[in-house]
C-alpha cells in the first residue's frame, strides 16, 4: 500500500488502492491510519494527506524547504501566481485578472486550463475562473473555496 501511494501521480481512493492490493475498502483505511501514526511516531518526513475522499504521500510542509532545490518546475511562477490569485479570489472574472497581472494572463489561464487546475465559465467577454478538485489534489488542499482561502492565508501568516 506504501509502494502505490508512493507511486501515485495523484491521491487515490480506498477502493483503488484496495484493488491494487487486494485487500478491502475498511482494510486500507485502517493500514493508512497506521502507518500514517508511524509516520508521525518516526518523526519523518512523510505524511499520509486525506483531501476529499482520496489519499496522497506528501512531504511534510515543514520539510518542503530542503525538497524544493532538488524539485523540477511544473509551471512557471507566473503561472502559479495566477493559480493563486484565482484560487484565493474565486470566482474570479478572467478580465479582472487581467488587470491585475497584464494581458499576459490570458496565457497563463489557458495553461492552468490545460493542466485542468482551473476552469472557466463565460460570463459576458470574459471567464468566470475557478479552481478544480485537480487543483485541490494537486496542491493537497480541501475542496471548498473557504478551506482553500484559509490554508493561503495561514501560509502567509507563516512567512
Amino acid at each position: 500500500m506504501e509502494a502505490v501511494l508512493f507511486a501515485a501521480s495523484q491521491p487515490l481512493r480506498a477502493a483503488d488502492i484496495a484493488d491494487i492490493c487486494g485487500i478491502g475498502p475498511d482494510a486500507v483505511r485502517k493500514e493508512i491510519r497506521l502507518l500514517d501514526k508511524e509516520y508521525e511516531e518516526r518523526g519523518t518526513a512523510f505524511e499520509i494527506a486525506k483531501i476529499g475522499q482520496r489519499y496522497s504521500l506528501q512531504l511534510r510542509p515543514t520539510y518542503n524547504q530542503y525538497a524544493l532545490p532538488f524539485a523540477d518546475l511544473e509551471m512557471s511562477p507566473e503561472v502559479l501566481k495566477a493559480a493563486s490569485i484565482i484560487a484565493y479570489n474565486q470566482p474570479i472574472l478572467q478580465s479582472d485578472l487581467a488587470k491585475l497581472l497584464g494581458s499576459g494572463v490570458y496565457d497563463r489561464v489557458r495553461t492552468l486550463r490545460q493542466m485542468g487546475l482551473v476552469t472557466g465559465k463565460h460570463v459576458g467577454q470574459s471567464l468566470l475562473l475557478s479552481t478544480t478538485r485537480e487543483f485541490s489534489e494537486k496542491f493537497g488542499l480541501g475542496t471548498k473555496k473557504e478551506e482553500i482561502k484559509e490554508w493561503m492565508e495561514s501560509k502567509q501568516k507563516q512567512q
